[in-house]
């Protein structure tokens, strides 16, 4: 039985020998050539017949010794029974025995005259002649496409070494022959499909749409010539023009919504920043500290409510007030409240003129023998300014500084005030003072500054009780109900009790949810920034904003957080307000207000509040613009610590960090990041700046390193600086500018001096030029001479150099420092000579 390929259409020839091209073990059919050899055409042989000369190239070649006529057939035409119009191979021979090639001459051949050699060698060159298989056919066939076969023993296959798709080739003998007539095919024209609609495709809108579609009817329909608005045929138009606009305004919004460059609802830009793990905020309300005078002992509630209406204004709860525009702030969180704390004396030990410096994180405060103004760690004070025979609300508002303790306040006993118990209190150094604050004054017979303890913490916003949605009862269709009122206050509801008062008043509004509860009658739903990591029996839900006012509400699908039971009905409670609008001054806060139900929450006492602190960290919704920008980037945040500089980065996201730097190590068995880090010098001394870093580094880490914090090298200096000063200036004066002027801590209007530990980190050089230009800048120094500048373990010849290059550098573990302290001569050293003046 023949092997043959039944449909050779469906081979891919050109890419099956391109494949094959340049092998030496697999070969296979490049062509078959026809030499028609017709008279009167060019390159005719005499007495060689025509069209029966066939000349089958091959791929790569050469033609296998032994090849004759049992390893080629030429099968086909239009009868495809051979016995019905045969063409046979009479003889078969490469084209080299035939016409000879490079330096062989032809075999004799008994069948091969000499004609049919030059034919062959006309016809085919002679550097091709070695992959060139020659046959002669019995007949000339007729017009119908052949078949040239390579066929192995047997007729079975194909030969050794011949690639079965490749022994076919598709041949026509008669592809030669002289015609008057263009033998290509006539072409068939595609039948055009009628456009139903003629037009421009772009037109989408009613307008366009009603004209293409009364157009069409004109054409279809050209008895039908009414147009008037009342016939039911424009009317019908009408209304397919106007659901042919919807639809297209639909497929324009989802193409547009489906991108975060081009999307235009809000909802849409949020979700694609989440994907982008870019946690879109929608504001926060603002946070203050407010502060009570009570006349007795008394527990107060979270949620109680104070506006800056006056008292004037006919309002009674927080939503009366937000009903004509006021601003309304509810306290956190519930608090006891005492009077000994209304107002806590500062106390100086004696000093007539005592005051706290900036940077201050201890004080002390009196109070009369035997009363224990109950203070904790983790309290709230507010320390304020107070006038001389006045009320502390009538300070100034920039000299009240709200810190958190951080221990117990300590009792002490002041044998010159034996009627007074003195307690210390202390302060971290974020909530350190930022301006100083006058403790006492000369003739003044109180202290001028005191400690205000009965502080709350309160965020904007009115709260509304009870509230039905938008729709208030689930249906049978898809469930995003909304609000009654168009905003919902967002707030950052982490108030934890030892975070420092600065940080407990600038909220994050990408920790803020909105202040949302509803009631089904079962449970109690609560707001969530999404459900992707709720379970199916969870009642959570996320409120979904929109400009102008829509807030939607989204349930869970039963997979991430519960559904709704239809038929079931809510009640909303939130607060209203919140946004930069609640970023009050200070003093405002002043009317109570009742609460919802109308009742006093302080049981008819009379009870003072007022804010001494401004309300501050009230943030308006992201722009979507800005989330546009932003959210492409926010994924490359990298949350892993691979290389040194990593870990330094790490380190450095610290707020009491100034600098880090970090090496490699090999500690015998591993290695081993050696973190260098230079704290702020309000950090200095805090133990828990070396424990975050650490926590941070180990969460970030490589598995397999281990980390190890370390404190940087501090390099003392030697500096001799001699000043000349003019002769009207004024001698001991300007000495002691000159010396606050190289301080190495602050100088009276808070700046820090030249020497300051901040000014200096790892790698910091110090210029001479810089010194000198400091030592100039002093009113009434006329030149400088410096003669020393160096380290202080430099030898003389090293100083000498260091002198002479005016640069002092440093390494990259090392920080220059020159206090100049006496006690401490091994922190540096600066000789100060003044000459001159009065």
């Amino acid at each position: 039985m023949t092997t043959e390929l039944p449909l050779l259409a469906e081979v891919g020839l050109e890419a099956r020998r391109s494949l094959i091209r340049g092998r030496t073990d697999i070969d296979g059919i490049d062509r078959v050539e026809v030499l028609s050899n017709h008279v009167g055409q060019p390159g005719h042989v005499a007495g060689a017949p025509p069209q029966r000369t066939l000349v089958v190239h091959l791929v790569n070649g050469p033609v296998p010794t032994g090849w004759g006529t049992s390893e080629v057939r030429v099968l086909g035409g239009v009868r495809e029974d051979p016995s019905l119009n045969p063409v046979e191979v009479l003889w078969a021979h490469d084209a080299v025995r035939i016409a000879g090639a490079s330096g062989q001459p032809p075999v004799a051949l008994p069948e091969v005259t000499a004609a049919d050699r030059d034919l062959v060698a006309a016809t085919v060159p002679e550097d091709r002649r070695e992959g060139a298989f020659v046959l002669r056919t019995s007949s000339s066939g007729d017009f119908s496409t052949y078949r040239v076969r390579l066929v192995g023993p047997g007729g079975e296959g194909a030969p050794l070494g011949i690639d079965l798709p490749l022994s076919v080739s598709p041949v026509r003998f008669t592809v030669d022959c002289p015609a008057d007539d263009d033998c290509a095919l006539p072409s068939t024209p595609v039948p055009v499909v009628e456009d139903l609609l003629p037009g421009d495709y772009l037109a989408r809108d009613y307008e366009a749409l009603r004209v293409r579609l009364l157009d069409r009817l004109s054409t279809v329909l050209p008895v039908w010539t009414d147009r008037s608005p009342a016939d039911p045929g424009v009317m019908m138009v009408e209304l397919f023009a106007a659901v042919g606009d919807r639809l297209a305004g639909w497929q324009d919004a989802v193409a547009a919504e489906a991108y975060l460059p081009t999307a235009r609802r809000r909802t849409s830009v949020r979700r694609h920043a989440r994907l982008l793990a870019y946690p879109m905020h929608e504001g926060c309300s603002a946070r203050t500290l407010l502060s009570f005078d009570v006349p007795s002992a008394l527990t107060v509630p979270a949620g109680v409510a104070v506006t800056d209406l006056p008292a004037a204004a006919d309002v009674v709860t927080a939503a009366d007030a937000a009903d004509v525009g006021g601003t309304v702030f509810e306290t956190a969180v519930g608090a006891t409240l005492h009077p000994a704390r209304n107002a806590i004396p500062l106390h100086a030990w004696g000093d007539s003129d005592h005051r706290l410096e900036p940077g201050a994180t201890a004080g002390y405060v009196v109070t009369a023998v035997g009363v224990d103004p109950e203070l904790a760690s983790g309290d709230l004070l507010v320390l304020a300014e107070r006038p001389v025979g006045g009320d502390v609300s009538q300070g100034d508002p920039n000299r009240r500084y709200p810190v958190r303790l951080t221990s117990d306040p300590l009792r002490h006993d002041d044998v010159l005030e034996p009627g007074l118990w003195v307690w210390e209190l202390r302060w971290s150094v974020a909530d350190a003072l930022t301006g100083p604050l006058q403790v006492t004054l000369p003739g003044a017979a109180q202290p001028v500054a005191v400690a205000l303890g009965n502080v709350v913490p309160a965020d904007d916003g009115a709260s509304v009780a009870r509230q039905p949605l938008v729709p208030p009862t689930v249906g049978m269709s898809a469930y995003w109900p909304r609000v009654s009122h168009p905003t919902v206050a967002t707030v950052d509801r982490a108030y934890p009790t030892d975070a420092p008062a600065a940080e407990l008043l600038h909220p994050d509004p990408r920790a803020a949810l909105p202040w949302l509860e509803l009631d089904d009658g079962q449970h109690t739903w609560t707001p969530r920034p999404d459900l992707l990591a709720s379970g199916r029996l969870d009642t959570h839900l996320v409120v979904e904003p929109e400009p102008g006012g829509v807030a939607r509400l989204r349930f869970g699908d039963g997979v991430t957080g519960r559904r709704p039971a239809v038929g079931t009905t809510f009640a909303a409670s939130y607060r209203r307000g919140g946004g930069r609008r609640g970023n009050l001054a200070a003093d405002r806060l002043v009317r109570r207000l009742a609460a919802p139900d109308g009742t006093d929450p302080f049981g008819g006492l009379s009870v003072q509040v007022w804010n001494p602190v401004p309300a501050t960290g009230g943030t308006d919704p992201e722009p979507m613009e800005d989330v546009v920008q932003l959210a492409p980037a926010a994924f490359r945040t990298q949350l892993r610590a691979v290389t040194s500089p990593d870990y330094a980065t790490v380190a450095e996201q610290h707020p009491g960090v100034q600098r880090a730097v970090a090496r490699r190590r090999w500690s015998g068995s591993w290695f081993t990041q050696a973190v260098t880090l230079d704290p702020v010098a309000a950090y200095a001394d805090d133990p828990t700046v070396a424990q975050d870093v650490a926590a941070a580094l180990e969460v970030r880490r490589m598995a397999g390193i281990d980390v190890t914090l370390e404190r940087p090298l501090m390099v003392a200096l030697s500096i001799a600086l001699t000043a000349c000063l003019h002769r009207d200036a004024p001698h001991a004066p300007t000495e002691a500018a000159l010396r606050r002027a190289f301080t190495s801590g602050l100088r009276e209007d808070g700046s820090p001096g030249f020497f300051h530990v901040d000014r200096f980190t790892f790698g910091q050089q110090v210029r001479l030029s810089d010194v000198v230009a400091t030592a100039m800048g002093v009113q009434g120094v006329a030149w400088v001479e410096v003669s020393a500048f160096s380290r202080a373990t430099a030898t003389p010849s090293a100083a000498a150099d260091t002198l002479a290059a005016g640069v002092i550098e440093a390494g990259p573990r090392e920080v220059l420092r020159c206090d100049s302290d006496p006690s401490n001569p091994e922190h540096g050293r600066l000789e100060l000579t003044v000459r001159g003046g009065t």
